[in-house]
Formats: structure tokens, C-alpha cells, sequence
């Protein structure tokens, strides 16, 4: 019995560890901005109540991902998925690919919001905990004298659940819709 080699760029496990490594370098260009973003607005936004501050919250996001996804098309075209047919290759790295990307990823970015919404109305009005992720979300309220970490860790707990699902997405939608392997393609 003929002993198989190990190859990086067909093992699937392989393919997983280079997706994550891409999307934790997009996830933190997106925290970045939206952590950003969101403790420039936090005290201009008070009183526009729960889905007004869910909308906010979503622009925030949408900039994130404005931001994070040409650097996520353009490394997973690269290296994250090598195990593609010439084809997929040949129509990831176009201009059409990034399309197609795109729309998938933004398909994501709304199934996300969804995530998101049900996490804000959970922190703000349905738990009773009544934590304003929007409203009080600064440094200084969170880090400074008399500040409340919880609201950092409902923010925080949010983006990773949002992050999770997307990143789930994501993978499977580009495995089977995007970066087709050679058996799939068949």
C-alpha cells in the first residue's frame, strides 16, 4: 500500500486554517473600524432609541465591511482557497469574481445584521440588563473612572456571535459557489 503525501494545498484542514488566518485579518480590520467609528458617534446618537440606534450600528458595520472586504477578496484570491479548479481560479481573481465575492458577502453582512439586531434588542430591552451597547459605548465610560466594562463585553460578545455565523457563511458559500475543487466542480 502506497503511503499518501501530505499536501497543503488539497487538505481541507489546510484550507480551514487559511480562511480563518484571512478572516481573523478581516474581522480585525472590521473591529477596528467599527470599534472606531462607534466611539466617535456614541454621544452624538442619545435618544434615538432602539432601532434608531440598531441603524446606526448597522452603517457602522457596513463601513467596517466596506473597508475589510477588498483586503479579504484579494488575500483569499491569493491564498486562501488553492484547491480550485483553473476556472474557479481564473473567475475568483476577476473582476467578476469580486462581484460575485461581493455579493455573497454581503448576503452575509445581512444575515449578520439579523445576528446583530437580536444581540442589541437582548442587551437593551429584552434581558432587562438595559445595556445601551450604542448609547454608552466610549472608552472613557467603559475604562475610566466609575466606567461599566459590561458594555464592552455585550459589544464584544455580539461581534463574535455576528462574526461566527459570517464566518461560517462565508466559508461555505465560497467553497461551494466561488472556489470550486476540482472533484466539486465535476
Amino acid at each position: 500500500m502506497a503511503e499518501k503525501k501530505f499536501n497543503s494545498d488539497t487538505s481541507l484542514i489546510m484550507e480551514i486554517i487559511r480562511f480563518v488566518v484571512v478572516g481573523v485579518y478581516g474581522t480585525l480590520i472590521d473591529f477596528a473600524v467599527e470599534g472606531w467609528f462607534t466611539s466617535m458617534v456614541s454621544s452624538r446618537v442619545a435618544g434615538v432609541g432602539t432601532i434608531g440606534a440598531f441603524f446606526i450600528m448597522f452603517l457602522i458595520s457596513a463601513l467596517g465591511f466596506i473597508v475589510a472586504t477588498p483586503a479579504t477578496w484579494s488575500l483569499t484570491s491569493i491564498w486562501g482557497f488553492r484547491n480550485v479548479t483553473k476556472e474557479s481560479e481564473e473567475k475568483s481573481k476577476s473582476l467578476k469574481g469580486m462581484f460575485i465575492f461581493t455579493f455573497w458577502a454581503v448576503l452575509g453582512l445581512l444575515l449578520g445584521a439579523v445576528i446583530q439586531f437580536f444581540g442589541y434588542m437582548i442587551c437593551l430591552e429584552w434581558s432587562g440588563w438595559g445595556i445601551n451597547i450604542l448609547g454608552g459605548f466610549s472608552f472613557e465610560k467603559m475604562f475610566g473612572e466609575g466606567g461599566n466594562i459590561n458594555i464592552f463585553f455585550a459589544w464584544a460578545t455580539v461581534m463574535v456571535i455576528r462574526t461566527g455565523f459570517t464566518m461560517v457563511f462565508n466559508y461555505l458559500t465560497r467553497k461551494f459557489f466561488i472556489y470550486k475543487a476540482p472533484k466539486a466542480a465535476e
